[in-house]
Protein backbone atom coordinates (compact mmCIF):
# COMPACT_ATOMS: atom_id res chain seq x y z
CA UNK A 1 0.00 0.00 0.00
CA UNK A 2 1.41 3.56 -1.06
CA UNK A 3 2.45 5.68 1.85
CA UNK A 4 0.05 8.32 1.13
CA UNK A 5 -2.80 6.07 1.48
CA UNK A 6 -1.24 4.91 4.82
CA UNK A 7 -1.07 7.91 6.34
CA UNK A 8 -4.96 9.22 5.32
CA UNK A 9 -5.98 5.74 6.56
CA UNK A 10 -3.83 7.01 9.99
CA UNK A 11 -5.31 10.40 9.82
CA UNK A 12 -9.06 9.70 9.12
CA UNK A 13 -8.65 6.88 11.75
CA UNK A 14 -7.24 9.93 14.47
CA UNK A 15 -10.45 11.98 13.54
CA UNK A 16 -12.63 9.48 13.76
CA UNK A 17 -11.24 8.44 17.33
CA UNK A 18 -11.10 11.85 18.49
CA UNK A 19 -14.46 12.48 17.45
CA UNK A 20 -16.35 9.49 18.81
CA UNK A 21 -14.44 10.39 22.17
CA UNK A 22 -15.79 14.10 21.75
CA UNK A 23 -19.16 12.46 21.23
CA UNK A 24 -18.63 10.05 23.92
CA UNK A 25 -18.18 12.92 26.81
CA UNK A 26 -20.40 15.08 26.27
CA UNK A 27 -23.35 12.33 25.74
CA UNK A 28 -21.95 10.93 28.90
CA UNK A 29 -22.65 14.55 30.94
CA UNK A 30 -25.88 15.19 29.29
CA UNK A 31 -26.89 11.76 30.11
CA UNK A 32 -25.21 11.45 33.30
CA UNK A 33 -27.34 10.44 36.30
CA UNK A 34 -27.76 13.36 38.50
CA UNK A 35 -24.99 14.66 40.82
CA UNK A 36 -25.13 12.88 44.30
CA UNK A 37 -26.90 14.65 47.10
CA UNK A 38 -25.49 15.49 50.22
CA UNK A 39 -26.65 13.52 53.36
CA UNK A 40 -29.65 14.84 53.97
CA UNK A 41 -32.42 13.10 56.81
CA UNK A 42 -35.55 15.10 58.27
CA UNK A 43 -34.43 16.34 61.92
CA UNK A 44 -38.09 16.14 62.98
CA UNK A 45 -38.75 12.68 62.02
CA UNK A 46 -41.20 11.05 64.88
CA UNK A 47 -41.80 14.50 66.07
CA UNK A 48 -45.57 14.78 66.59
CA UNK A 49 -47.64 17.58 64.31
CA UNK A 50 -49.85 18.42 66.93
CA UNK A 51 -49.37 16.37 70.27
CA UNK A 52 -50.63 13.40 69.17
CA UNK A 53 -49.17 10.13 66.63
CA UNK A 54 -46.72 11.26 64.43
CA UNK A 55 -48.05 11.53 60.56
CA UNK A 56 -46.14 10.90 57.17
CA UNK A 57 -44.42 13.68 55.90
CA UNK A 58 -46.74 15.74 53.84
CA UNK A 59 -46.81 19.15 52.12
CA UNK A 60 -50.10 19.40 50.82
CA UNK A 61 -51.20 21.60 47.58
CA UNK A 62 -52.60 24.77 47.73
CA UNK A 63 -56.39 24.18 47.49
CA UNK A 64 -56.72 28.03 46.06
CA UNK A 65 -53.22 28.62 44.47
CA UNK A 66 -52.14 32.67 44.25
CA UNK A 67 -53.01 35.13 41.94
CA UNK A 68 -49.95 36.67 40.81
CA UNK A 69 -50.50 39.40 43.48
CA UNK A 70 -47.79 40.78 46.26
CA UNK A 71 -49.38 38.84 48.77
CA UNK A 72 -49.23 35.70 46.77
CA UNK A 73 -52.72 34.54 47.96
CA UNK A 74 -53.60 32.56 51.04
CA UNK A 75 -53.85 28.70 51.04
CA UNK A 76 -56.93 26.88 52.41
CA UNK A 77 -56.27 23.24 54.31
CA UNK A 78 -56.39 20.26 52.95
CA UNK A 79 -57.71 16.95 54.98
CA UNK A 80 -55.10 14.97 56.59
CA UNK A 81 -51.45 17.56 56.57
CA UNK A 82 -50.43 21.07 57.24
CA UNK A 83 -50.77 23.90 54.62
CA UNK A 84 -48.77 27.42 53.90
CA UNK A 85 -48.96 30.55 52.94
CA UNK A 86 -47.15 33.55 51.73
CA UNK A 87 -46.75 36.75 52.30
CA UNK A 88 -44.63 39.83 51.74
CA UNK A 89 -43.77 42.01 54.06
CA UNK A 90 -44.97 45.81 54.60
CA UNK A 91 -48.16 44.59 52.02
CA UNK A 92 -45.79 46.01 49.11
CA UNK A 93 -47.00 46.64 45.68
CA UNK A 94 -46.26 44.06 43.19
CA UNK A 95 -44.13 47.02 41.38
CA UNK A 96 -42.08 47.14 45.08
CA UNK A 97 -41.45 43.48 44.97
CA UNK A 98 -38.07 43.25 42.72
CA UNK A 99 -35.06 41.03 42.68
CA UNK A 100 -33.49 44.18 43.72
CA UNK A 101 -33.99 43.56 47.32
CA UNK A 102 -31.48 40.53 46.98
CA UNK A 103 -29.09 41.63 45.52
CA UNK A 104 -28.25 44.36 48.70
CA UNK A 105 -25.11 43.50 50.15
CA UNK A 106 -25.99 42.51 53.97
CA UNK A 107 -28.84 41.73 55.69
CA UNK A 108 -29.43 43.20 59.45
CA UNK A 109 -29.65 40.17 61.59
CA UNK A 110 -33.21 40.74 63.50
CA UNK A 111 -32.91 39.76 67.51
CA UNK A 112 -34.44 36.52 67.95
CA UNK A 113 -38.33 36.44 69.40
CA UNK A 114 -38.48 36.19 73.25
CA UNK A 115 -37.28 32.53 74.32
CA UNK A 116 -35.89 31.57 70.74
CA UNK A 117 -32.05 30.99 70.39
CA UNK A 118 -30.42 32.63 67.02
CA UNK A 119 -27.37 30.77 65.01
CA UNK A 120 -25.90 32.06 62.08
CA UNK A 121 -24.95 29.25 59.52
CA UNK A 122 -23.02 29.93 55.91
CA UNK A 123 -26.52 30.55 53.91
CA UNK A 124 -29.08 30.68 57.23
CA UNK A 125 -30.33 32.70 60.35
CA UNK A 126 -31.58 29.54 62.25
CA UNK A 127 -34.24 30.82 64.88
CA UNK A 128 -35.17 28.25 67.30
CA UNK A 129 -37.54 28.07 70.52
CA UNK A 130 -35.32 26.80 73.00
CA UNK A 131 -31.92 27.54 75.07
CA UNK A 132 -29.76 27.25 71.95
CA UNK A 133 -29.77 25.97 68.44
CA UNK A 134 -29.74 22.44 67.68
CA UNK A 135 -26.34 21.63 65.63
CA UNK A 136 -28.54 18.93 63.77
CA UNK A 137 -31.03 21.00 62.61
CA UNK A 138 -29.01 23.79 61.73
CA UNK A 139 -26.03 20.99 59.79
CA UNK A 140 -29.79 19.57 58.07
CA UNK A 141 -30.67 22.68 56.84
CA UNK A 142 -27.38 22.89 55.42
CA UNK A 143 -27.42 20.03 53.83
CA UNK A 144 -30.83 20.72 52.32
CA UNK A 145 -29.89 23.94 50.98
CA UNK A 146 -26.52 21.44 49.09
CA UNK A 147 -28.91 19.51 47.84
CA UNK A 148 -31.57 22.38 46.32
CA UNK A 149 -27.93 24.01 44.84
CA UNK A 150 -27.26 20.70 42.55
CA UNK A 151 -30.37 22.56 40.94
CA UNK A 152 -30.97 25.64 41.21
CA UNK A 153 -27.56 27.88 41.72
CA UNK A 154 -27.95 29.20 38.75
CA UNK A 155 -31.37 30.52 39.49
CA UNK A 156 -30.33 32.04 42.98
CA UNK A 157 -26.37 33.77 42.66
CA UNK A 158 -27.33 36.36 45.47
CA UNK A 159 -27.26 33.28 47.75
CA UNK A 160 -23.47 33.63 47.84
CA UNK A 161 -24.02 36.98 49.68
CA UNK A 162 -27.57 36.98 51.25
CA UNK A 163 -29.01 34.79 54.33
CA UNK A 164 -32.53 33.02 54.27
CA UNK A 165 -34.62 33.46 57.64
CA UNK A 166 -35.52 30.23 59.79
CA UNK A 167 -38.16 30.40 62.84
CA UNK A 168 -38.55 27.05 64.08
CA UNK A 169 -41.13 26.93 67.07
CA UNK A 170 -41.91 24.20 69.41
CA UNK A 171 -44.85 23.53 68.73
CA UNK A 172 -48.04 25.08 67.06
CA UNK A 173 -49.26 27.38 70.26
CA UNK A 174 -46.01 29.43 69.56
CA UNK A 175 -46.30 29.54 65.94
CA UNK A 176 -49.75 30.66 66.21
CA UNK A 177 -48.75 32.96 68.83
CA UNK A 178 -45.57 34.46 66.24
CA UNK A 179 -47.73 34.63 63.35
CA UNK A 180 -50.94 34.48 63.83
CA UNK A 181 -51.73 32.00 61.63
CA UNK A 182 -55.06 29.42 61.67
CA UNK A 183 -55.03 26.14 64.11
CA UNK A 184 -54.65 24.19 60.19
CA UNK A 185 -51.64 26.04 59.25
CA UNK A 186 -47.93 24.86 58.70
CA UNK A 187 -45.54 27.72 57.87
CA UNK A 188 -45.73 30.94 56.92
CA UNK A 189 -43.13 32.16 54.13
CA UNK A 190 -42.24 35.75 53.25
CA UNK A 191 -40.38 35.97 49.09
CA UNK A 192 -39.40 39.49 50.15
CA UNK A 193 -37.80 39.00 53.02
CA UNK A 194 -36.59 35.94 53.31
CA UNK A 195 -37.82 34.61 55.95
CA UNK A 196 -39.63 30.72 56.93
CA UNK A 197 -41.75 30.38 59.98
CA UNK A 198 -42.35 26.78 61.01
CA UNK A 199 -43.24 24.57 64.10
CA UNK A 200 -41.58 21.32 64.61
CA UNK A 201 -43.49 18.22 62.90
CA UNK A 202 -42.59 15.87 60.52
CA UNK A 203 -44.17 17.84 58.27
CA UNK A 204 -41.89 21.07 58.67
CA UNK A 205 -38.80 19.79 56.20
CA UNK A 206 -41.01 18.83 53.25
CA UNK A 207 -42.78 22.62 54.28
CA UNK A 208 -39.38 23.82 54.05
CA UNK A 209 -37.46 22.31 51.10
CA UNK A 210 -41.12 23.46 48.97
CA UNK A 211 -40.53 26.86 50.13
CA UNK A 212 -36.87 27.53 50.06
CA UNK A 213 -37.32 26.84 46.59
CA UNK A 214 -39.57 29.28 46.19
CA UNK A 215 -37.34 32.24 47.68
CA UNK A 216 -34.59 30.67 45.34
CA UNK A 217 -36.54 29.77 42.11
CA UNK A 218 -39.46 32.59 42.16
CA UNK A 219 -36.31 35.28 42.65
CA UNK A 220 -34.87 34.45 39.37
CA UNK A 221 -37.86 36.37 38.09
CA UNK A 222 -39.12 40.31 38.19
CA UNK A 223 -42.16 41.85 39.87
CA UNK A 224 -43.30 42.51 36.51
CA UNK A 225 -43.11 38.80 35.03
CA UNK A 226 -43.88 36.57 37.89
CA UNK A 227 -42.75 32.92 37.68
CA UNK A 228 -45.13 30.69 35.88
CA UNK A 229 -47.73 29.13 38.40
CA UNK A 230 -47.15 25.61 36.85
CA UNK A 231 -43.39 25.80 36.76
CA UNK A 232 -42.70 27.56 40.05
CA UNK A 233 -44.88 24.71 41.73
CA UNK A 234 -43.93 21.82 39.82
CA UNK A 235 -39.97 22.56 40.32
CA UNK A 236 -40.74 23.18 44.03
CA UNK A 237 -42.93 19.96 44.31
CA UNK A 238 -39.87 18.15 42.30
CA UNK A 239 -37.21 19.81 44.45
CA UNK A 240 -39.01 18.97 47.53
CA UNK A 241 -39.42 15.02 46.66
CA UNK A 242 -35.82 14.68 44.84
CA UNK A 243 -33.89 16.60 47.47
CA UNK A 244 -35.79 16.83 50.66
CA UNK A 245 -36.45 13.23 50.39
CA UNK A 246 -40.25 13.98 51.27
CA UNK A 247 -42.69 13.24 48.84
CA UNK A 248 -46.22 14.33 49.46
CA UNK A 249 -48.26 11.18 49.78
CA UNK A 250 -50.59 12.35 47.74
CA UNK A 251 -48.07 12.44 44.64
CA UNK A 252 -48.35 8.35 43.33
CA UNK A 253 -51.76 7.56 42.98
CA UNK A 254 -52.33 10.89 40.89
CA UNK A 255 -49.17 10.22 38.71
CA UNK A 256 -50.77 6.78 38.07
CA UNK A 257 -53.70 8.54 36.76
CA UNK A 258 -51.43 10.50 34.69
CA UNK A 259 -50.25 7.66 32.91
CA UNK A 260 -53.27 5.53 32.38
CA UNK A 261 -53.96 9.34 30.43
CA UNK A 262 -55.68 11.49 32.56
CA UNK A 263 -55.05 14.99 33.40
CA UNK A 264 -54.39 18.55 31.71
CA UNK A 265 -54.21 19.67 28.18
CA UNK A 266 -50.59 21.30 28.18
CA UNK A 267 -51.56 24.22 26.86
CA UNK A 268 -54.66 24.46 29.62
CA UNK A 269 -51.74 23.47 32.67
CA UNK A 270 -49.79 26.25 31.63
CA UNK A 271 -52.42 28.85 31.55
CA UNK A 272 -53.69 28.28 34.79
CA UNK A 273 -52.79 30.91 37.21
CA UNK A 274 -55.34 30.24 40.10
CA UNK A 275 -57.68 27.63 41.57
CA UNK A 276 -59.81 29.21 43.78
CA UNK A 277 -62.87 27.16 42.71
CA UNK A 278 -60.97 23.92 42.15
CA UNK A 279 -61.66 20.90 44.15
CA UNK A 280 -59.38 19.40 46.26
CA UNK A 281 -58.92 16.26 43.54
CA UNK A 282 -58.36 18.37 40.68
CA UNK A 283 -55.53 20.45 42.41
CA UNK A 284 -53.60 17.58 43.33
CA UNK A 285 -53.92 16.26 39.50
CA UNK A 286 -52.62 19.51 38.49
CA UNK A 287 -49.89 19.37 41.01
CA UNK A 288 -49.04 16.29 40.21
CA UNK A 289 -48.83 17.02 36.25
CA UNK A 290 -46.58 19.99 37.34
CA UNK A 291 -44.65 18.13 39.04
CA UNK A 292 -44.16 15.46 36.48
CA UNK A 293 -43.87 18.00 33.63
CA UNK A 294 -40.72 19.89 35.18
CA UNK A 295 -39.29 16.81 36.47
CA UNK A 296 -39.22 15.36 32.18
CA UNK A 297 -37.59 18.77 31.87
CA UNK A 298 -35.08 18.28 34.53
CA UNK A 299 -34.31 15.00 33.85
CA UNK A 300 -33.34 14.86 29.87
CA UNK A 301 -30.57 16.65 30.60
CA UNK A 302 -29.66 18.60 27.30
CA UNK A 303 -26.92 20.66 29.29
CA UNK A 304 -28.15 24.19 30.08
CA UNK A 305 -31.11 23.67 28.22
CA UNK A 306 -33.72 24.11 31.72
CA UNK A 307 -31.78 27.12 32.48
CA UNK A 308 -32.09 28.78 29.13
CA UNK A 309 -35.89 28.01 29.15
CA UNK A 310 -36.71 29.57 32.50
CA UNK A 311 -34.55 32.49 31.26
CA UNK A 312 -36.83 33.09 28.06
CA UNK A 313 -39.89 32.66 29.48
CA UNK A 314 -37.92 35.29 32.42
CA UNK A 315 -37.52 37.45 29.39
CA UNK A 316 -41.45 37.18 28.12
CA UNK A 317 -40.72 34.73 25.11
CA UNK A 318 -44.01 32.43 24.53
CA UNK A 319 -43.90 29.06 25.87
CA UNK A 320 -43.63 27.42 22.49
CA UNK A 321 -40.64 29.85 21.35
CA UNK A 322 -38.88 29.64 24.52
CA UNK A 323 -38.80 25.60 24.70
CA UNK A 324 -37.59 25.30 21.51
CA UNK A 325 -34.85 27.75 21.85
CA UNK A 326 -33.84 25.69 24.70
CA UNK A 327 -34.25 22.13 23.33
CA UNK A 328 -34.62 22.12 20.01
CA UNK A 329 -36.53 19.68 17.62
CA UNK A 330 -38.85 18.33 17.87
CA UNK A 331 -40.21 20.56 20.97
CA UNK A 332 -41.25 23.64 19.15
CA UNK A 333 -44.95 23.68 20.18
CA UNK A 334 -46.22 22.21 23.40
CA UNK A 335 -48.21 19.60 21.89
CA UNK A 336 -44.50 17.87 20.74
CA UNK A 337 -43.71 18.19 24.30
CA UNK A 338 -46.92 16.70 25.85
CA UNK A 339 -46.39 14.28 23.31
CA UNK A 340 -43.11 13.40 24.55
CA UNK A 341 -43.77 13.58 27.89
CA UNK A 342 -46.45 11.31 28.09
CA UNK A 343 -45.01 8.64 25.84
CA UNK A 344 -41.71 8.97 28.51
CA UNK A 345 -44.55 8.00 31.09
CA UNK A 346 -45.47 4.80 29.79
CA UNK A 347 -41.77 4.03 28.80
CA UNK A 348 -40.02 5.45 31.47
CA UNK A 349 -36.77 6.04 29.83
CA UNK A 350 -36.10 9.86 31.11
CA UNK A 351 -38.00 10.79 33.58
CA UNK A 352 -39.58 7.41 35.77
CA UNK A 353 -41.17 8.87 38.97
CA UNK A 354 -40.31 6.91 41.89
CA UNK A 355 -43.49 4.85 43.41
Amino acid sequence: MDILVRLRVVFWACVIGLWGLFMYQYMSRDLAPAPPMRSVKNPFGGVPASGGEPKMTVIPPEVNPPVRTAARGMLAPLSGGLDIRRITAGEETPAERTSADLTEESDPIAEPPPGFAALETRHFVIYEEGMRVSPEIAGQVESLHGNIMLDLAGFSPWTRDKKVFVFFAAGQDTYQKLTGRPAWSGGVASLSERKIYLYKSEEAFGILAHELTHIYFDSFFPARRPSPLWLSEGLATYIQSERGYSTPNWLARNLRLLENGGGFKLTDLVRIDTMQDADEENVRLWYAQAYSVVRFLMRMKAGDAFYVFCKNLRDGIPEHRALFQAYGMPYNKLSSLEYAWRHDLKTGKIATAPR
